[in-house]
């Protein structure tokens, strides 16, 4: 209860110290007027020039509305002791137009009408009921209290247009500078706020020396303005001329923040000094000059003065506009753009990548706005615990980036990140995230690549908790970007320029009758693809296919291999007529609606045999996918085979192949590769040797090293061998015909012979034409 009492003792204090000090500076301000306002009697009639005590009445009124009316009170009673009777009536005159003209502006704008001034969307509201009607009320008022009054034909003379100018010139300007000053004082934050802006409009825009420039330009105009000299004409009126130009540049320049006051207090130097550049003469003369120069001066201000506040509104526009280019719309934070525009502006030290893959499970259970609320929390929270300068950057599809420009403590931070907790809801809940990092200059500038393999590096720090470093690999001949990679891949199925690469599967059972073949084959080929960059290197499947994948480009890849591949075959239909070769498959083309038609469209158009044919699948791919399945049951029933690739690394793998129509069962090679030594892998070999038996179904190992791995696999009835040493990879078009590769003895009576004869150890024995070729 005490500290209740504390805060509200400080909070009673701070409010009534600061309507105080509002009070007192603007009794300070009204004496200021009433002694530097300059008059004249011209022809019996007193002209006002710039006199600040309405501005000031208004300003005040604007900045405390009914609050105001006390402070005004006692400047009312004030002034009965201390002023004279006509000045009291003058006064009356002026309180009562500054509280008809308040009251209307505020029913008119509500409770917007204390914001600063300079605000497009209030300005004409002020020019209208703050300058016009006010003064026009205030002139009006003054001949009706005024004792002395005169006729009312007197209201249309020279005396009272000039008056009427400056009145509403001073309204014009000097309401804005006693509303500065009043809430500076009312509000010693706003001030510093103000200040802080001033200061970045002069440092960030136009170029210093510029505006030295036009300081001193405007220094020299009121100097010729103030100091009379009679024998030169820019020491008379004639230099109100330039004026004009000179501020509109330091406007739209600058800024009306600074302009609006400074024009302000200028106006008072020639008002006082007015005498100093309109020569004095007879009456009439003097009346008219002082009717331009105010008519001039007027027409200045209201020209400043719109011209400010336009060049305020496109300044905001401009900055809105900025802004959306830089921001993400769905969460505000900064984008992709304003990455690569602070990248090139700021001295980056360190570039973070966080990832969270679990937000979209939970994107999809409670919703988009998950999402996005828990980027925004992350963002607010990532930002508190940054110790160096930086921003927080988010580009949907991918993560958030964190910009550093000073190097972080990158553990620390990892933990911190790590504990944070977001509350949705009833729900808190913490996730798990992955972070990349990099502090290579060079790659920090490359930005496009260094977000491509900090996503990567993401991954894999999640998968093993803890940070982790990227380390650019140095450039090299292997190295091919993804462009030129995706560029590739188009132009390769465009143009049908897929390397294409033959390894033999040869069959180790000669007392039966070999795999899909009707004249006494033993083998057969696989094919694997290659592309050639335009400087010759080779890339191969692991980096072309996610490419495709990625930009959905693998039902024309498989189909363009098809058709590459039966263009071949029907090349050699007089060499070769009976080749068989086994063609991969993606899932991605099996499930596309015209791949039935576009293969059956091939076998016609190269006068193919579906038999020649065997289609590769991986296992994985056609697990409870019924539409795969029947594709592969239409390609079987038109008498192509299908292959189960990969065997034993798919999900529940026995119990699925009950289920599974196809006539080869690949083993995978991780089975193979370790068959000497680990039982478990023999075992499993044996295993699925005995479920092929059983679904009559041939067995191919992959994977085949050396001699011992080809003997224990042929002992254990594996009919089909494929691998480095049964033959490695060659272009197609190095293939020759099956009775060129014939052995000249009997292979039945034999065997032993044919395996060691038929299968070199050396690629230069088996194909003397690839090394030739690759090279």
């Amino acid at each position: 209860m005490a500290i209740l009492k504390k805060v509200e003792n400080i909070s009673y204090r701070n409010v009534f110290g600061g309507y105080f000090s509002v009070a007192v500076t603007f009794f300070l301000l009204q004496i200021f007027a009433y002694h530097f306002s300059k008059q004249e009697v011209v022809s019996g009639t007193v002209l006002h020039f710039y006199d600040i005590t309405l501005p000031l009445i208004s300003a005040l009124l604007v900045l405390y509305r009914r609050k105001a009316l006390p402070i005004l009170f006692v400047y009312f009673m004030s002034s009965l002791y201390f002023h004279p009777l006509s000045t009291v009536f003058t006064l009356a005159a002026q309180l009562s137009a500054a509280c008809i003209s308040q009251t209307l502006y505020y029913l008119a704008t509500g409770k917007r009408s204390v914001v600063s001034f300079g605000r497009s969307k209030l300005t004409g509201h002020r020019i209208g009921w703050l300058i016009c009607f006010n003064t026009l009320l205030f002139i009006l008022l003054d001949r009706w209290f005024s004792p002395d009054t005169a006729s009312a034909d007197s209201l249309f003379t020279l005396q009272t247009l000039i008056n009427l100018q400056w009145l509403m010139n001073s309204c014009l300007t000097g309401i804005p500078l006693c509303y500065l000053i009043l809430r500076s004082v009312h509000k010693p934050q706003w001030c510093r706020v103000y200040l802080r802006h001033l200061k970045r409009l002069i440092t960030s825009g136009t170029p210093i020396r510029f505006q030295v420039i036009w300081f001193l330009l405007l220094t020299g105009i009121m100097f010729c303005l103030i100091f009379a000299r009679e024998d030169m004409l820019i020491f008379t009126d004639y230099s109100l001329l330039w004026l004009l130009p000179v501020m509109l540049w330091g406007t739209v320049r600058i800024g009306h923040a600074l302009i609006s006051p400074l024009w302000a207090i200028m106006l008072m130097l020639l008002s006082y000094f007015i005498n100093d550049y309109i020569l004095a003469g007879s009456d009439s003369h003097y009346l008219h000059s002082l009717v331009i120069s105010s008519t001039m001066l007027f027409v200045f201000s209201l020209t400043i003065v719109v011209m400010g506040v336009l060049v305020v509104r496109n300044c905001n526009y401009l900055q809105r506009l900025r802004q959306l280019f830089r921001s993400e719309p769905n969460t505000g934070l900064l984008n992709f753009q304003a990455l690569k525009m602070d990248v090139r502006d700021y001295s980056v030290e360190c570039l973070c990548y966080i990832r969270c893959t679990e937000l979209n499970t939970l994107e999809k259970v409670h919703g988009i706005e998950f999402r996005f609320e828990f980027v925004n929390a992350l963002s607010a929270y990532v930002s508190t615990q940054m110790k160096s300068a930086g921003a927080v950057y988010y580009t949907p599809g991918h993560g958030m980036i964190v910009r550093f420009d000073a190097m972080p403590d990158i553990p620390g931070f990892y933990k911190l990140l790590n504990a944070f907790r977001f509350n949705w809801k009833e729900y808190k809940l913490g996730l798990s995230c992955g972070l990349a990092y990099t502090s290579d200059k060079a790659l920090i500038k490359n930005l496009s690549q260094a977000i491509k393999l900090l996503n990567t590096q993401s991954y894999i720090s999640l998968m093993q908790g803890r940070p982790l470093l990227l380390n650019p690999l140095p450039p090299g001949d292997n190295i091919v970007s993804e462009a030129v990679i995706r560029h590739v891949l188009q132009k390769s199925i465009d143009r049908q320029s897929f390397v294409l690469m033959a390894q033999p599967i040869l069959s180790t059972m000669l007392v039966v009758q070999p795999v899909i073949s009707s004249e006494g084959l033993t083998r057969y080929h696989e094919i694997l693809i290659r592309m050639k960059t335009k400087d010759g290197k080779l890339v191969f499947p692991d980096t072309i296919l996610p490419v495709a994948r990625e930009a959905g480009l693998l039902p024309a890849l498989d189909i363009t291999v098809i058709e590459q591949t039966f263009c071949f075959m029907q090349s050699q239909r007089d060499t070769n007529p009976h080749s068989h070769f086994s063609i991969n498959l993606t899932p991605d083309s099996l499930n596309k609606a015209d791949f039935l038609d576009n293969v059956f469209t091939l076998f016609e158009k190269y006068a193919i045999s579906p038999e020649r044919i065997i289609f590769e699948v991986v296992e994985s791919d056609i697990i409870d996918n019924a539409n795969v399945i029947d594709v592969l049951r239409t390609l079987r029933k038109a008498g192509s085979k299908v292959a189960i690739d990969d065997f034993g690394t798919g999900s529940s793998s026995y119990s699925r192949l009950r289920m599974l129509e196809a006539d080869i069962l690949k083993i995978d090679g991780s089975f193979i590769r370790n068959i000497l030594e680990d039982e478990f892998s023999r075992c499993a070999v044996r295993s699925f040797c005995e479920v092929a038996k059983l679904k009559n179904m041939d067995v191919v190992a992959e994977f085949v090293e050396n001699q011992e791995i080809e003997k224990m696999l042929i002992d254990m009835g594996v009919g089909w061998l494929q691998g480095y040493y049964i033959g490695k990879p060659v272009p197609i078009e190095t293939l020759v015909s099956e009775k060129q590769v014939a052995v000249a003895t009997d292979l039945h009576s034999k065997p032993k012979e044919r395996i060691t004869t038929s299968h070199p150890t050396s690629r230069q024995e088996y194909f003397p034409l690839v090394e030739q070729e690759i090279s």
